[in-house]
């Protein structure tokens, strides 16, 4: 299926490009208005990701991070009565929530922030947030 999606877009590539320098003028066109279309999108996806990046190094995140982190010395404040396993679960989750801070910190401080660096830690977030409804929601029964 990969292969295939592969030469559908060469070979769309390949039209497009013919058209424009061998095509009669109507085709010319057509393929001008194409990669314009393109340019576009493309400009369009550049200005999301700068945009993102910089709501991303702005902080954006580590409101909820804080938010996140309160809420685990709340519980463990308030819960003398937690048995030792969501005592336990609980410290683990909240030493999760600092070395994702430390590490986000830590990027917006080098200035270093690679699409990778991003994706793994938005995935790491995620995690944090799953485990945490999950240890909530045994909490509570």
């Amino acid at each position: 299926m990969r292969n295939l999606l592969q030469f559908v877009l060469f070979a769309i590539i390949g039209l497009v490009a013919y058209n424009y320098f061998y095509g009669d003028e109507v085709e010319k066109a057509r393929s001008e208005k194409v990669i314009s279309g393109v340019k576009d999108v493309f400009g369009s996806i550049k200005e999301l990701a700068v945009a993102e990046k910089e709501k991303f190094d702005a902080g954006a995140y580590d409101n909820v991070l804080d938010k996140i982190g309160h809420a685990f010395e709340d519980v463990q404040d308030q819960s003398a009565e937690l048995g030792d396993d969501f005592k336990e679960r609980l410290a683990d989750l909240s030493e999760e929530q600092k070395a994702l801070q430390d590490t986000i910190e830590q990027k917006q401080r080098e200035g270093v922030w690679s699409k990778e660096a991003q994706d793994k830690v938005e995935e790491d977030f995620r995690k944090l947030i799953e485990k945490s409804e999950g240890l909530f929601k045994e909490m509570e029964k």
